[in-house]
């Protein structure tokens, strides 16, 4: 065996692949909610205070209702920013880049499907870099600038979640698919790591507008390397070994009918599907969890807990560690439950989906009644986001059992529609708390995530599927890819129900 041969051997193609698409979701999420944090310098507080925006039962401006946690509590009296931006300007401000997003989440997906990911991805990162570079610009043109460039942000990365699915359902043998998708999509928590904790080391040491210069041209050098070493099919990849691009081939040609044509979308037959729904409802409950901490945790602490920059960034970055770290175990334990055959698929898909969303709804009930007890919220947050890690294993790649030759439409119209709910979310957060910076206003903030998160879970329970639906096969194709017809799992009733057939190749179920 020669040292190529070698080398294909010790790092598959696929992994390859997949660690990219990870470092590309690392700057993904850098760029997206760097501004989460960053905001919190470029705020003049002093002068909201003025304006009758104060914070509660505090009168030290660096001070919050639970007095200073910070290890130096004279760290606390942060510089303020140069803008009197109010908390509902705040909460726009980060927001803004969703009423972007939703707009290209669906062509973005099917047009994935069509062309593949390879260069859709790559032009979507380098568009939003070069934008995250214009944002200190527009910051000094006033908040409705910034929200210009956070609506073309999101617009241009709109696709980037969606075009990840039809990847996958290229390179992703069944037996690792959640493994992959783990893999690739956990790129979100480092990402959101870095954009606190690198966000608050630049603005401690360089100021809020370095934030955006170093962390916008982080793109271009991902782009670059992405354009090199990733394809759109294991029969594309001019490097993969003969024994993986056959392997691939023929693990994925046993689990589904996979196309190399375009076909109309079966747009009515979608859209009446329980299955698609449990996802599109799990959907909604994440992004209203994930972006209700993400965009307002940084400034529950500074209120609550009068944080400084350093030690806000180190905080509320924690979760969002550990959770990386469950994910990375999380998925293979997925894939292992299938692969043993200790589950069905669809109770892979529902038992982490319970795990992914009743888990932190519960911690978040905690934390709403912590008060000042900082040890128990950071510890309750960091064990939600933990346990929120299993919708790798669960919903998340749902797409993919349902309909693989639509699964990036699908995933761009359930991560579409699914964000639009929470365009309200940190908007009405800054209306609960705006004025009334207390304990009391924040627990309202968290008990309402939980409800959502519990209530998408149950649905999901019901009526969420893991079988290749009737409207996934395109007919009248010259396929040289096996097609299987499983009857279709109706819900968590009739899941006992099931139809075996008799032929040898499916006497496995997937």
């Amino acid at each position: 065996m020669g040292f190529k041969e070698r080398c294909q051997d010790l790092v598959p193609a696929r992994y390859v692949m997949a660690f990219m698409a990870f470092l590309g979701y690392i700057n993904v999420f850098l760029v997206r909610n760097n501004i989460n944090l960053a905001i919190v310098a470029m705020v003049n507080y002093t002068a909201i205070r003025g304006d009758g925006g104060g914070l509660a039962n505090s009168s030290n401006p660096g001070e919050g209702q639970c007095g200073s946690q910070s290890p130096n509590s004279t760290a606390t009296n942060d510089e303020d920013g140069p803008f009197a931006w109010t908390e509902p300007i705040q909460a726009l401000i980060s927001t803004s880049f969703l009423w972007g997003y939703v707009l290209t989440n669906i062509p973005g997906g099917r047009l994935a499907d069509v062309i593949g990911t390879k260069y859709l991805f790559a032009a979507c990162q380098v568009l939003v870099s070069i934008l995250t570079l214009l944002i200190p610009v527009a910051a000094y043109g006033g908040w409705e600038v910034v929200i210009v460039i956070r609506v073309l942000m999101g617009f241009c990365q709109g696709p980037s979640l969606p075009c990840m699915h039809p990847l996958l359902a290229k390179w992703a043998p069944p037996e690792e698919r959640s493994t992959l998708s783990a893999i690739i999509y956990a790129g979100s928590q480092p990402g959101t790591v870095l954009s606190l904790i690198l966000s608050g080391l630049i603005v401690d040491s360089l100021g809020w507008e370095a934030v955006f210069y170093i962390e916008g041209c982080v793109g271009f050098v991902w782009a670059a390397l992405w354009l090199m070493l990733v394809y759109d099919s294991p029969d594309q990849h001019p490097r993969i070994s003969e024994k993986e691009r056959d392997f691939i081939n023929k693990s994925i040609a046993k689990e589904a009918q996979i196309s190399k044509k375009s076909a109309s979308v079966p747009w009515k037959s979608i859209f009446t599907s329980l299955p698609f729904y449990a996802i599109l409802f799990c959907n909604i409950g994440h992004n209203w969890g994930f972006l209700i901490l993400l965009t307002e945790l940084p400034i529950y602490m500074k209120n609550i807990f009068g944080f400084d920059i350093k030690s806000n960034s180190l905080i509320t970055s924690f979760p969002y560690l550990l959770s990386w770290f469950a994910s990375l175990a999380a998925s293979p334990l997925a894939d292992l439950c299938k692969r043993k055959g200790w589950m069905k698929t669809i109770w892979v898909r529902k038992v982490f989906t319970m795990f992914g969303h009743f888990g932190p709804a519960l911690t978040l009930v905690v934390v709403a009644f912590s008060g000042c007890n900082l040890a128990l919220v950071i510890a309750m947050l960091a064990l939600g986001q933990s346990l929120q890690a299993a919708v790798y294993g669960g919903w998340f790649i749902n797409h993919i059992d349902l309909a693989p030759n639509y699964s990036g439409l699908l995933f761009g119209i359930t991560n579409g529609l699914g964000i639009i709910p929470s365009w309200f979310g940190p908007p009405l957060v800054g209306v609960i708390v705006q004025d009334n910076q207390t304990i009391e206003a924040w627990r309202l903030v968290f008990l309402m995530a939980a409800v959502v998160l519990g209530a998408d879970a149950i649905f999901f329970l019901f009526f969420g599927s893991a079988t290749e639906q009737p409207w996934n096969k395109i007919p009248e194709e010259d396929s040289e890819i096996r097609n299987i017809n499983e009857p279709q799992e109706k819900g968590i009733i009739n899941e006992s129900m099931s139809v075996h057939s008799s032929s040898e190749d499916l006497k496995k179920e997937h």
